[in-house]
């Protein structure tokens, strides 16, 4: 499917990130490969019950990656925060259910497992495998090095269960937050993990995930510009450099400008803040006005008129998030809302990391470069 010199962004499956990827072109698509979690049900605080019934929270999922990505290029799907005991109405297993739409709508979506996934779930995976015969995503993390001794053994009762082989199967080494308490994670740990994964190099792909990029934006001050460190980028880049010592390079992935664990707050007492977050080369920009429901959208063309005047600027045809930047920064299109601004630093970070990739591994057979 592809080798190391991939992406593989971890997204929500939320309109954000469903618009961004619909955002990029046909070449830009060739390069990275979206893995798409499904968020969890939504909770209304106010009736202190779901939001939605598991029908209505799946029923536009399929039509939405159709409209995003298209049928041409494969897309892993993960069902992580779907509840183990959700049922459809008529008793249909979720999974049944999505890789049933997709197919109809002649989709490329492979499922994505994890070592501790319930038994009705991975029969489901299997059920989906062997019909639409696209493989599957293995999900491991750094606890399962400690809570299986074997780590072969583990991986081949869960490639038995789904009967398949190592070989129709992709990898992921998701190493989830790094929190600044852990800036100073060692590459050498990390190429430890990769050389005790059993026969890597027989896998069809192997990706590293991990991000950085906080919970929330509560402790950034407002009505100002920080920067957070990228720390997954140099910590990929730093185990790349120790390629002598690895059984495989990794593909590069990451989160986007998201944080792995979903997060819900009850609306009634949300108070978001105006922000962009906007990345550059070892860090993300975050620039923050003041909370929304006080000083209204329209701080969003004072932060988009301050960005463009930066030189980390990428100027206003490199992403369509930046050109939305532009254009929301001399008032040729609205302000938007959350959303639009999720897709717009989404949009950014897809090309961005693309583009630093490119320059990793430059044709030219020179030393890799960082930035």
């Amino acid at each position: 499917m592809f080798d190391h010199k991939h992406y593989v962004p971890v997204l929500k499956g939320r309109d954000g990130e469903y618009g961004a990827i619909q955002s990029t072109n046909a070449e830009s698509r060739g390069n990275f490969t979206p893995l798409l979690e499904l968020p969890p049900i939504r909770w209304d605080f106010r009736e202190r019950k779901p939001a939605r019934t598991i029908d209505e929270h799946l029923q536009k999922v399929t039509q939405k990656i159709e409209r995003a990505w298209g049928s041409e290029r494969t897309l892993f799907l993960d069902l992580q925060w779907i509840e183990e005991q959700e049922r459809m109405k008529d008793g249909e297993h979720p999974v049944r259910f999505l890789f049933r739409s997709a197919r109809a709508r002649r989709l490329c979506l492979i499922p994505v497992v994890g070592l501790l996934r319930g038994e009705d779930f991975l029969a489901a995976c299997a059920e989906v495998i062997q019909q639409d015969c696209l493989g599957v995503c293995i999900r491991i993390q750094r606890e399962d090095f400690v809570d299986f001794a074997d780590m072969n053994s583990e991986l081949r009762r869960v490639l038995d269960v789904l009967q398949a082989s190592a070989q129709e199967a992709d990898l992921l080494l998701d190493l989830k937050a790094l929190t600044p308490e852990a800036q100073q994670i060692n590459p050498r740990d990390v190429v430890g993990l990769i050389n005790r994964i059993p026969d890597l190099p027989s896998w069809r792909t192997f990706t590293m995930a991990a991000t950085s990029f906080p919970e929330n934006l509560i402790g950034l001050p407002p009505s100002d510009c920080s920067l957070v460190p990228r720390l997954e980028w140099s910590l990929w880049h730093n185990v790349l450099m120790s390629r002598s010592a690895l059984s495989r390079m990794p593909t590069f992935g990451d989160y986007a400008i998201s944080h792995p664990e979903p997060s819900e707050v009850d609306p009634r007492v949300m108070r978001p803040s105006a922000s962009v977050r906007y990345t550059v080369s070892a860090s993300w920009l975050i620039l923050k006005a003041r909370n929304l429901r006080d000083h209204g959208y329209g701080q969003f063309r004072d932060i988009c008129r301050e960005l463009v005047q930066k030189t980390e600027y990428c100027g206003r045809e490199f992403s369509w998030g930046d050109k939305y930047i532009d254009d929301c920064a001399h008032e040729l299109v609205g302000v938007g809302n959350l959303t639009t601004w999720r897709k717009v630093g989404t949009s950014h970070h897809l090309a961005f990391v693309q583009r630093q990739l490119a320059n990793v591994f430059g044709s030219s057979g020179s030393r890799a470069q960082l930035f």
